[in-house]
């Protein structure tokens, strides 16, 4: 099966779904870019999520609600038990219309976020302080510095290094020229 498209509104949806079903989660990856910017930048086929490990249960649970099954676990999954249900930690969920969700979990706690997976991600202090912006509705994402932190330890494509080239942009500052004399 072909990629389908993951349009901004189908993005939004998903995660106020999760955020009404008392998941904690963060927008990452090629959405989460968008939302930082405030704008799609390019056409998506899946939508990458953080999620807090003690919320997995009922984060699976409402994608499988929404009709989403598991297409794939992560070479990285770790099997983590949660309130006695054992819990993938990085997995993608794929809807029989092709949209995805790739979920990776997260353990978090005291301003400090760290992957339940073995991911090679470090991430900042504060990476999942970000509000961003997806189909006019805000979404919790993370941080320009925790993107950055993301993109390393693989070869990057051009969709990914395209989005580090648009994350140095909106964490430059612009800069004003007086070109008035006097």
């Amino acid at each position: 099966m072909s990629a389908a498209v993951l349009a901004a509104e189908d993005a939004a949806a998903l995660v106020e779904g999760l955020l009404d079903a008392g998941v904690r989660c963060w927008v990452m990856g090629g959405w989460g870019v968008d939302a930082l910017l405030g704008y799609a930048t390019r056409p998506h086929h899946d939508l990458d999520l953080f999620v807090a490990v003690h919320d997995l249960p009922a984060a699976v649970d409402r994608l499988r609600d929404l009709g989403f099954v598991r297409a794939h676990e992560w070479e990285e999954n770790r099997t983590v038990a949660v309130r006695e249900r054992l819990c993938d930690t990085a997995f993608v969920e794929r809807h029989p219309d092709g949209r995805e969700v790739d979920v990776h979990g997260l353990h978090v706690g005291a301003g400090r976020a760290r992957p339940a997976a073995a991911d090679p991600w470090d991430l900042p202090d504060g990476a999942l302080d970000a509000v961003g912006e997806i189909a006019g509705r805000p979404v919790p994402c993370v941080t320009a510095d925790a993107q950055r932190a993301l993109h390393r330890g693989y070869e990057l494509p051009g969709t990914h290094l395209e989005d580090l080239r648009r994350l140095a942009a909106l964490a430059t500052p612009p800069r004003w020229t007086d070109t008035a004399e006097g």
